[in-house]
């Protein structure tokens, strides 16, 4: 009976333990399912995130695309109108030219028929009647001399008219071809003007998809295209005339520089080291933050195109070298800034400034103080922001500032 009963508890624990387990395995089963079905539901979510993320990658690609082709039509239509100026320009000089070459003509012209009257009203009489003439040898040698003199000047006469027909007729040719250059050059412009008004309208609806953030960076970048449209043909004429004096002065420049002074600034300038370029440092003690072609959405080009000098507002910029300060503005990415030209199809560019102390087509020298840092732009705290611009075909063009320093 004992042994009966002993059984029958055993039967019961198992029973028991086995239920158990069935629960235990079903509610396993039931949480890996429920488990499942959510990283299924976080991987479909993931994977609409990705799309969203991706088309606005792909919008935020075709406006980069058509903000470059946007700035390939405005370089051509800025180098159009420096090359219409440079053509109209021409072709009034060549007209002015060909004036006073056509009236020097005419005169010639007058002479020679004047000389032919002379000759013709003189009859018969040779040159060598007019010699054998002279009563004696004194008359004979003088009017041997007078005769060979007038010959001379006879032939001179008529090579100096011939030659200048000739001149007049290339200088007409010349003339007609400029014009005609004048006119494509005028055709080509007005071409590009309309392409570039067809992309920009793709490009606003383009925009009009994006976020709010990307927005804020393409209204920007926008302000900056604004602003090297405006002023690029300006720099183009300032770099060429300062290029043409440096030429001319070359041979006569003194040894001292170009005894612009430092604005007369109290303020230490940076010292004197001087880098392959002939460039200083833009301030003093200088400490290097953010350096160049580091990526980063804040900015609107999508990567830092300058290096970041660590400077306090009210901090003295100097400029790196001699030049011609080309552009004093003010934009909401660069806030106040100086941009100048040294030569060589070089610019440096200085941002942020809390003043400025010089103004457009001032010449200054290396060492000499410009302006002061600040905060102003598109910045979290205050700095100097450096630049260094090689244009190729764009003013705007960046590269490494590093390797023009000290």
């Amino acid at each position: 009976m004992k042994n009966l009963f002993v059984k029958i508890i055993g039967v019961a624990v198992i029973l028991t333990i086995m239920l158990n387990s069935i629960v235990i395995a079903a509610t396993q089963s039931e949480l890996q399912d429920e488990k499942n079905q959510t990283r299924s539901k976080i991987n479909e979510t993931q994977e609409e995130l990705q799309g969203v993320q991706t088309e606005k990658s792909e919008t935020q690609q075709q406006v980069d695309s058509l903000n470059n082709q946007i700035g390939d039509y405005q370089r051509e239509i800025d180098e159009l109108d420096v090359k219409i100026d440079e053509l109209n320009t021409d072709i009034e000089e060549a007209e002015a030219n060909l004036n006073k070459a056509q009236e020097e003509y005419e005169k010639q012209e007058d002479l020679l028929e004047q000389r032919l009257v002379v000759s013709y009203e003189a009859g018969n009489t040779s040159y060598l009647d007019f010699i054998l003439s002279s009563e004696n040898i004194i008359d004979l040698i003088s009017n041997y001399y007078l005769v060979t003199e007038v010959a001379s000047y006879d032939a001179e006469l008529m090579d100096k008219i011939d030659k200048q027909k000739k001149d007049i007729e290339e200088a007409k040719k010349q003339l007609e071809t400029d014009k005609s250059e004048l006119d494509t050059s005028k055709a080509s412009k007005e071409s590009k003007t309309k392409q570039l008004a067809v992309i920009k309208d793709e490009k606003n609806e383009k925009v009009e998809q994006l976020s709010a953030s990307e927005k804020d960076l393409q209204k920007e970048l926008q302000e900056l295209q604004n602003h090297e449209s405006s002023i690029s043909s300006k720099i183009k004429i300032m770099q060429q005339e300062y290029d043409r004096k440096m030429k001319a002065q070359q041979s006569s420049k003194p040894s001292g520089g170009n005894g612009n002074g430092n604005s007369g600034s109290s303020n230490a300038a940076p010292s004197g080291a001087t880098s392959s370029h002939g460039f200083g440092w833009p301030v003093a003690n200088p400490i290097i933050g953010t350096g160049y072609g580091v990526s980063g959405s804040m900015w609107s080009s999508g990567k830092h195109t300058g290096l970041d000098f660590r400077a306090s507002t009210g901090t003295p910029v100097f400029a790196v070298g001699d030049g011609v300060v080309v552009d004093v503005g003010h934009t909401g990415a660069y806030g106040n800034s100086v941009t100048i030209y040294h030569g060589n199809n070089i610019f440096s560019l200085y941002a942020h400034a809390s003043s400025v102390s010089v103004s457009e087509g001032q010449s200054v020298s290396k060492g000499q103080r410009i302006m002061l840092s600040g905060a102003t732009g598109n910045v979290s705290g205050p700095h100097l922001h450096f630049e260094i611009r090689t244009p190729a075909n764009s003013y705007y063009n960046t590269v490494n500032p590093r390797p023009y320093l000290p």
